[in-house]
C-alpha cells in the first residue's frame, strides 16, 4: 500500500487537488485530517484526537490504525494546514520502520507570494498546535515547499500573466530544487518519496547543498549560496542583516559566530529572520564518540575537515527577486573576521559584545579536550 499526503497552509487548494486525484483515480480512499482548536487533532468521521505536544505523532498513530483496520488500497490522506512535511515523514518512519509514504505541498499561485511574506503568527490567527508553537505563516508556507517531496502548482497567478507564472515557477524551484514540481493539469499519484527529513536547514552538514547558485537573473529571481570557513563576527553580522536580507524572498542554512564557536546555528528568514542554536560541532567530540555521529555527516565532515577550523563552516542560501548577488556576497564576506582578528583566537572572541546573546544558551563553563588538530 502507498500513501499519499496532501499538505499546504490553504484548505481549499488541497481540496482541489484530493478532489482531482479521486476523480482521476476512483480506486483511491480519501482520509481528512483537520485541527479544530490548538490541541486536538480530528479525522472526518472519528472522534477528535488530542494531542498534546506531539501533533505529528498524533496523527500517525491514528493513520497507521487506519492502514492497519482498513482493506488494502491506494490511501489520499489530506493534512491539516499548519503541518510540515519533515515532521510527518519523521513520526511516520519511527512509527512504520519505513513503509513507502509520499508528501505533496499544495500551493496556489494566486496567494503562494502573499503567504511567503506574511509575518503573522499562527496564534493570531488561531492555528498554532501548542502553546510553545511561535511559528509564523511565512515560516510555514517556506517549509511546507522545502520539505516537500512534490510542490503541486495550482491554479495562474493574480491576471493570469504568463511572466509571472513562470517567475513563481522558477522562484519555487529555487526554494525546493531537491523536490519534483508539477501543476494540477499534470497531476498524477505521487511517486515514493524521501525516508528521512530534508531539514533544508541543516542540509550543509550532511555534505549536501542548501540551494542552487544561480546568481544569473531568471525572470528576476536571483539564487546564491555563501560558504566560507572562517566565522563571522557578532557585531558586525547583527549591523548588517537588513542589507543582507534585502530583496531575500527566502534564506536558509547553517553558519557559526566567532563569539560562541561551539555552536552550530541555524539561519531562517521568509517574513522575518530566526537565527537559532541546533548543536555542536563535531570538532568539538573526543575521537571516540565519533561513531555515535549520524553517518551522514560524519562522512561529510571527514571529506571536507579543515585542519584549524575542523568542520565549521558558513553554508547559507539566499532566493530573492532582483537580489543584488555581488553585493550581497560582499556584506557577507564582510561580516567575516580579519586575519587580524582570526589571529587573537577564540579565547579571544568569547569575550566580544554579541547582540545575539539571547538567541542561544550561555556559553559552556568547562570545554571538551579536543584530540583532532582544530579550535
Amino acid at each position: 500500500m502507498t500513501i499519499s499526503v496532501l499538505g499546504g497552509f490553504w484548505p481549499h487548494a488541497t481540496s482541489e487537488a484530493a478532489s482531482a486525484l479521486l476523480a482521476k483515480y476512483p480506486g483511491l480512499r480519501l482520509v481528512r485530517y483537520e485541527s479544530p482548536r490548538p490541541g486536538v487533532l480530528a479525522r472526518t468521521g472519528a472522534v477528535e484526537i488530542p494531542y498534546g505536544d506531539d501533533p505529528a505523532g498524533a496523527l500517525i498513530r491514528d493513520l497507521a490504525a487506519v492502514v492497519d483496520g482498513g482493506k488494502p488500497s491506494e490511501l489520499i490522506v489530506v493534512l491539516p494546514e499548519a503541518y510540515e512535511p519533515d515532521e510527518i515523514r519523521t513520526a511516520w518512519h519511527a512509527h512504520t520502520g519505513g513503509a513507502p509514504l509520499s508528501l505533496t505541498t499544495v500551493v496556489p499561485a494566486d496567494l503562494v507570494m502573499d503567504g511567503v511574506a506574511d509575518d503573522t503568527v499562527l496564534r493570531a490567527v488561531d492555528l498554532h498546535r501548542t502553546a510553545a508553537d511561535e511559528r509564523s505563516v511565512g515560516e510555514v508556507v517556506c517549509r511546507q515547499i522545502e520539505q516537500a517531496d512534490t510542490v503541486l502548482f495550482a491554479g495562474p497567478p493574480d491576471g493570469d500573466d504568463a511572466w509571472e507564472a513562470e517567475q513563481l515557477r522558477i522562484l519555487l524551484h529555487r526554494m525546493a530544487p531537491w523536490s519534483q514540481h508539477r501543476s494540477l493539469a499534470d497531476l498524477g499519484l505521487p511517486a515514493e518519496g524521501h525516508s528521512e527529513p530534508l531539514a533544508p536547514l541543516t542540509r550543509g552538514l550532511r555534505g549536501r547543498t542548501v540551494g542552487v547558485h544561480a546568481p544569473l537573473p531568471e525572470h528576476g529571481v536571483v539564487a546564491v549560496v555563501f560558504h566560507a570557513r572562517r566565522p563571522l563576527h557578532p557585531g558586525r553580522l547583527h549591523e548588517a542583516l537588513d542589507e543582507i536580507t534585502d530583496r531575500v524572498v527566502r534564506s536558509r542554512g547553517h553558519f557559526w559566530l566567532a563569539s560562541r564557536p561551539d555552536l552550530v546555528m541555524t539561519w531562517e528568514s521568509a517574513a522575518g529572520l530566526s537565527l537559532g542554536p541546533t548543536s555542536g560541532w563535531l570538532a568539538d567530540l573526543p575521537d571516540e564518540c565519533w561513531n555515535d555521529v549520524d553517518d551522514e555527516r560524519r562522512l561529510a565532515t571527514e571529506i571536507d575537515w579543515d585542519p584549524y577550523y575542523g568542520d565549521r563552516s558558513q553554508h547559507l542560501a539566499f532566493i530573492g527577486i532582483d537580489l543584488d548577488p555581488v553585493r550581497l556576497h560582499r556584506t557577507l564576506a564582510g561580516c567575516l573576521l580579519t586575519d587580524d582578528e582570526l589571529s587573537r583566537g577564540p579565547d579571544v572572541w568569547r569575550r566580544w559584545a554579541d547582540p545575539f546573546t539571547r538567541s542561544y544558551p550561555a556559553p559552556p563553563v568547562t570545554t571538551t579536550a579536543r584530540p583532532r588538530d582544530g579550535l
